[in-house]
């Protein structure tokens, strides 16, 4: 935590908004002020905000609960991979699906038979399809991967939700919404903190802040 500082935070650029006729009204009182029409961020508040996440995360890990990772902007997608991948998580970079988490059976048993075609891929069983039948299983294979790989390890729903950018990911907010699911997201000025729990307000648009806050987190939940 001790990493958690303003210069820190102004370091990565979380204090960079978009422009003023972008804002949410929700957003409004974590504004600091406004310069040639762009936004900038409170960076106290946002300070307090990120502190306030990951002690929420870090009493899930505690408590053994599942956090799903989800950011599918392909600037950020690798990032999202790599933390949730170093420390067993979940996650979703490259499409949210409709029905994810409020369609959770339909996508277990896409999830069940991804493990059930690699396991016939593994152990040779695909061998007694012709050429042309094996070739479509395979793209059937990198379809589902693609689609629900980062899920593999879900049995059943997730208990928190970390999101990068939840004016992209919005169908992922009301989904959780509906689901009670609590989110933790880091959110531009042109966000609603509506269904958002754990609102994080910085700059999700750039590498540098995104990076940041990601491997705060993970820092955080393997220590």
């Amino acid at each position: 935590m001790s990493k958690i500082s303003k210069e820190a935070l102004a370091k990565a650029g979380l204090q960079y908004g978009y422009s003023r006729t972008r804002r949410h009204p929700s957003v409004k009182p974590f504004i600091e002020g406004t310069n040639n029409g762009v936004d900038f961020i409170n960076l106290d508040k946002t300070k307090e905000q990120l502190e306030n996440a990951l002690a929420f995360l870090s009493s899930m890990k505690g408590a053994g609960k599942t956090i799903m990772f989800v950011g599918v902007k392909p600037e950020i997608r690798q990032l999202i991979k790599e933390v949730a991948l170093s420390l067993n998580a979940p996650y979703i970079a490259e499409r949210f699906i409709g029905g994810s988490l409020t369609n959770f059976p339909q996508m277990k048993k896409r999830i069940e038979k991804l493990h059930e075609l690699l396991k016939k891929k593994e152990t040779g069983e695909l061998s007694v399809y012709t050429k042309k039948e094996q070739l479509l299983i395979q793209r059937d294979i990198d379809r589902l991967d693609r689609d629900f790989g980062g899920l593999s390890s879900l049995t059943n729903l997730p208990h928190a939700i970390v999101i990068i950018d939840p004016r992209h990911e919005s169908m992922c907010v009301k989904e959780a919404t509906i689901c009670h699911i609590p989110v933790v997201a880091l959110s531009n000025t042109d966000c609603t903190l509506e269904g958002i729990e754990y609102p994080i307000v910085g700059n999700d648009g750039s590498i540098a802040p995104v990076r940041f806050v990601l491997e705060t987190i993970k820092e955080t939940l393997q220590a």
